[in-house]
C-alpha cells in the first residue's frame, strides 16, 4: 500500500494535481499508526530542491522597485533551508537586513478593511495555492493581497520556529546576539499579522497553535518515535497489583480485628482466664537469653533487644515478678534484667553481684536502721523541753498582768497624788523590767539545755555510725 501511494504521488503533477495528491496523502496518514515512522522527516532534511526563480532585470516599459522585488523573493532561499543560516554568520547578517526592507515596506503599506472583506477566504483558489508567480507585472498587485502577505509572515514565524526548536545540541543553538534579534523580529511579524485583514487576531491565534503543536512532534522524533499506542493491561498484572495492596482493617490492625472475629464467633472467648494469663519471667525472657548467647551466631540487628513492645512488656513482668533482676536494669540496661539461670556461664558472670558490693549493701542498711530509732528519741524529747518551756512563760506573764492590777486599784482606791501616782508606775516599769530580764535567763537556761542535749544527740549517732 506504501509502495503504491507513493508511486501515484511520483507520476501526478505538484501544481496540477494538488488536490488528488493531498487526499493520497490524508488517506496514509489515517492508514497508518502515528508512530510509523515511514511517513516521519526523522533527521529533518529540508527539500532543498524547490527553487523559487525570478527576474533578474526589469522589463521594458514597467516601473517596479528592482531592489525591493529582489529582496523579497531572495528570502525564499533561506525559508527553504533554513539550516544554513545557523551555520554562516553572514547569511544571517544578509537575511535579517533583507526581512527589515520587507517588514517596514508591508508597515509603510497597511491594507485597509474593504480590500480584506473583498477576498473570500474559502475560495479554492486561495485556499490551495501552494506557490506565487514571480513575475515583476504581478509585483504591485500581490503588494495589495493579504494572503500573499500572510504567507510570507507566516513563513518567518516558522523559519523562527525552527531557529528556537528543542532537542539541539549547543553547536547548533543560536547566540544571545542572535536570540534577540529573533525576538525582535518576531514581534513585528506578529502585529503584521494582526494588522493584517480580515481577523487577523483569529488567524495569529491559529498559527500560534499550529506552531506549538510542531513544537511537540519535534520532541516526540528527539525522542526516538515511542509509540502512542498503549497496550491492554492483562488480567495478570490487574490481579498482582491488588494482591500487592495492603489489606484494609476493620479496627486499625491484624490482631484487633481477629479478635472482633473471635468475639463474634465464640463469646466466651473475652472471659478464657488463659487470654489474660501472665507468662512467667524465665519463659518470656528465653528469646533475648538466646540472643545473648554468641554460639546461637545470632546477628545483632536481629535481636530481641531492639523490639521497644518486648522490652516494654518485659520491664513490667520483670517489676511484678523479679525486683532484684528489674533493679540491674539501671546499670546493665535490659540485658541485666535477664535471669541469671538462662544466661550461659560465661555471660552470667558479667552480670552477677559481687560478694563485697552485697555487704556493704548489707552494712547501709543496718546503719540506717539503727540510726532512725535514736533520732526519733531525740526528737520527741526536745519537742517536750519546747512544750515545759512555753508553759512556764505563760504562767509569769500572768502572774505580770495581776500584780499591775492590784497596784492600779490600790492606786484609785487611796486616791493618791499625781506624783505618787508616777512614781509608783515607775517602781511598776522597774519590776517589770526585772521581770523580763528573768525571762530572758531562764530562756537562755533552756536553749542551753536543749543544745547540750542536741549535741549529746549528734555525738552518739556519730559514735555509733563508727562502730
Amino acid at each position: 500500500m506504501l509502495r503504491t501511494c507513493n508511486q501515484l504521488l511520483r507520476r501526478l503533477s505538484k501544481a496540477n494535481d494538488v488536490v488528488f495528491c493531498g487526499r493520497i496523502i490524508m488517506f496514509l496518514a489515517h492508514f497508518f499508526p502515528l508512530s510509523e515512522r515511514s511517513a516521519v522527516n526523522i533527521k529533518g532534511v529540508f527539500n532543498t530542491s524547490n527553487e523559487t526563480k525570478y527576474e533578474i532585470e526589469a522589463p521594458d516599459g514597467i516601473s517596479i522597485d528592482l531592489n525591493f522585488y529582489k529582496t523579497l523573493w531572495s528570502l525564499q532561499e533561506y525559508f527553504s533551508n533554513p539550516a544554513s543560516l545557523s551555520l554562516t554568520p553572514s547569511k544571517w547578517h544578509k537575511f535579517t537586513s533583507s526581512l527589515m526592507i520587507v517588514i517596514s515596506t508591508f508597515e509603510a503599506q497597511p491594507l485597509s478593511d474593504d480590500v480584506g472583506n473583498a477576498i473570500n477566504l474559502e475560495d479554492e483558489a486561495s485556499n490551495f495555492s501552494i506557490k506565487y508567480l514571480t513575475s515583476t507585472k504581478l509585483m504591485g498587485l500581490e503588494l495589495k493581497d493579504p494572503n500573499f502577505r500572510r504567507h510570507i509572515l507566516v513563513q518567518c514565524l516558522i523559519l523562527f520556529d525552527y531557529l528556537k526548536a528543542p532537542g539541539k545540541n549547543d553547536k547548533d543553538l543560536p547566540s544571545e546576539t542572535m536570540k534577540e534579534e529573533i525576538k525582535n523580529c518576531e514581534e513585528r511579524v506578529k502585529k503584521l499579522l494582526e494588522m493584517t485583514p480580515p481577523k487577523g487576531k483569529e488567524f495569529l491565534r491559529s498559527i500560534e497553535h499550529i506552531l506549538e503543536r510542531e513544537r511537540n512532534w519535534v520532541w516526540w522524533k528527539r525522542d526516538g518515535c515511542p509509540p502512542f499506542e498503549k497496550q491492554p493491561i492483562e488480567k495478570k498484572l490487574i490481579e498482582e497489583c491488588v494482591k500487592k495492596r495492603r489489606p484494609r482493617w476493620r479496627l486499625g490492625n491484624k490482631e484487633l480485628s481477629q479478635l472482633w472475629k473471635w468475639a463474634d464467633l465464640n463469646p466466651n472467648a473475652l472471659t478464657d482466664p488463659q487470654r489474660v494469663r501472665t507468662p512467667a519471667i524465665t519463659e518470656y525472657w528465653k528469646p533475648l537469653a538466646e540472643d545473648m548467647d554468641e554460639s546461637t551466631g545470632i546477628e545483632a540487628e536481629y535481636h530481641h533487644k531492639n523490639n521497644r513492645v518486648y522490652c516494654w512488656k518485659g520491664l513490667r513482668f520483670s517489676a511484678r515478678q523479679d525486683l532484684e533482676g528489674f533493679s540491674r536494669f539501671t546499670e546493665h540496661g535490659i540485658e541485666g534484667v535477664v535471669p541469671l539461670e538462662l544466661l550461659p556461664p560465661d555471660v552470667r558472670s558479667k552480670y552477677q553481684a559481687k560478694p563485697n558490693d552485697r555487704s556493704k549493701r548489707a552494712k547501709k542498711e543496718d546503719t540506717k536502721s539503727t540510726t532512725q530509732p535514736e533520732e526519733n528519741q531525740i526528737a520527741t524529747s526536745a519537742t517536750d523541753i519546747d512544750i515545759e518551756e512555753s508553759k512556764a512563760n505563760l504562767e509569769i506573764s500572768a502572774a505580770a498582768l495581776d500584780t499591775d492590777d492590784t497596784i492600779a486599784a490600790a492606786s484609785t482606791s487611796q486616791g493618791g497624788t499625781p506624783d505618787e501616782i508616777q512614781k509608783q508606775s515607775s517602781e511598776t516599769d522597774v519590776g517589770h523590767e526585772v521581770q523580763i530580764e528573768a525571762d530572758a535567763d531562764v530562756d537562755g537556761e533552756a536553749d542551753a539545755e536543749t543544745g547540750m542535749i542536741d549535741g549529746e544527740a549528734d555525738a552518739e549517732v556519730d559514735l555509733v555510725a563508727v562502730s
